[in-house]
């Protein structure tokens, strides 16, 4: 989908300084959980379900009264958060043997990524195994991916049967996890099958599946390119705090793709995957800003505020935005020579042209006329230095 800025254009004044813009129509799921050694290690990340138990495990509820078998997860729990791995896989792999399938995804886990002496990809593969065989959803993903890497004596057509049970136990995660797999092998004759599923995960609540589920819908090429469906999840998905799917939705709203043209209600979308932190969300809201929209008059200074953040993140629209502004004295003080190095900046190789780089050509040929040859040469190699990746 093209961005808003594709509609660009800029009237440049040669004999002067003065331009005006024309009037214009992303090993498992996991939050990572903080724990510290001595030496103040961060611990890995931890599978999903497991991130959720060590919360409620941390906020305090009294272990005494649990069952052995609870009692041997929280001590797990507790010493894993510590960093006492080796407490914690002892822990874990009682409760696993008292048929608490969490113990054995935490064995596992321990295992799998070096946190135990006696850590192999065969010994943790053992302990998911055994999880899986009681269901665990967390489990079962990890070892579908390990069997894509064919470690832990895992085969790659282990994977599918692995989510494939994830997903038929009714977990939402696993039903997401396994509709993703389908689309991303890219069978046609599994195209219903991957839609079924990513649609379950989102209508049970999943807020991580909205977004691939609108994808599904309107991009996957073998979806069924419903835009209106599509607009609807990707909204949902912007409100539950996904960034590309608000500046998604913000974008087929401001252009009626998939309904009815809201200006207002996609300005909004925009904004908010601005403020989510999302660089390109950030240049999209600069330019709206601009502009003025929804009977809202232009906001130049504010327009400049988030067309900074978007430069200094390395978005080129907000770049180039940035270098109108500074170029026109439009929202900001006028500095000619910092709305070269912007222009610069955006004028990167980004892998073919477009509309607007002829408008970036221009306003850099106008500035060159306008500044002294050694005032280019230093700005040129800050802007080149400041680009490179290394």
């Amino acid at each position: 989908m093209r961005g808003l800025v594709s509609t660009l254009g800029l009237i440049l004044c040669l004999g002067g300084s003065a331009w005006a813009f024309q009037d214009a129509p992303t090993v498992p799921t996991a939050d990572d959980v903080q724990g510290a050694s001595a030496t103040e290690t961060a611990l890995p990340p931890l599978p999903e379900g497991l991130a959720e138990d060590f919360s409620r495990d941390a906020s305090g509820d009294a272990v005494e009264g649990r069952s052995l078998t609870n009692s041997a997860m929280a001590s797990a729990s507790a010493a894993y958060l510590v960093g006492d791995y080796q407490g914690a896989l002892i822990h874990a792999q009682r409760a696993a043997a008292g048929g608490e399938a969490r113990g054995a995804t935490l064995a596992g886990h321990i295992l799998l990524h070096g946190l135990s002496a006696e850590a192999s990809d065969e010994d943790a593969v053992r302990w998911f195994r055994r999880a899986a065989d009681l269901g665990e959803p967390d489990a079962l993903i990890i070892l579908s991916r390990l069997a894509e890497e064919e470690r832990g004596g895992l085969q790659v057509w282990e994977a599918r049967e692995y989510l494939a049970q994830a997903a038929e136990a009714g977990d939402a995660r696993g039903a997401h996890e396994y509709g993703l797999y389908l689309v991303e092998r890219g069978d046609p004759g599994a195209a219903e099958e991957a839609l079924n599923w990513l649609q379950l995960a989102a209508q049970s609540g999943r807020a991580e599946a909205y977004g691939d589920y609108a994808y599904a819908l309107a991009d996957w090429d073998h979806g069924p390119h419903d835009l209106s469906s599509a607009r609807t999840w990707y909204e949902r998905a912007g409100e539950a705090g996904d960034p590309s799917a608000a500046l998604i939705a913000g974008l087929m709203m401001m252009q009626g793709e998939g309904g009815e043209r809201d200006e207002a209600g996609g300005a909004r979308m925009i904004r908010l995957a601005a403020e989510y932190g999302l660089p390109a969300a950030m240049g999209q809201h600069a330019l709206l800003l601009f502009q003025g929209v929804a009977d809202q008059p232009p906001n130049p200074s504010g327009a400049v505020d988030w067309a900074r953040q978007g430069a200094d993140a390395n978005d080129p629209d907000s770049q180039f935005l940035l270098a109108y502004a500074l170029a026109s004295g439009n929202g900001a003080p006028q500095n000619l020579e910092r709305a070269y190095y912007w222009v610069l900046r955006a004028a990167a190789p980004r892998g073919g042209r477009t509309p607007e780089d002829f408008d970036r050509d221009r306003l850099e040929a106008s500035l060159e006329n306008a500044l002294p040859e050694p005032v280019q040469e230093r700005v040129r190699v800050e802007a080149a230095v400041q680009s490179s990746p290394f």
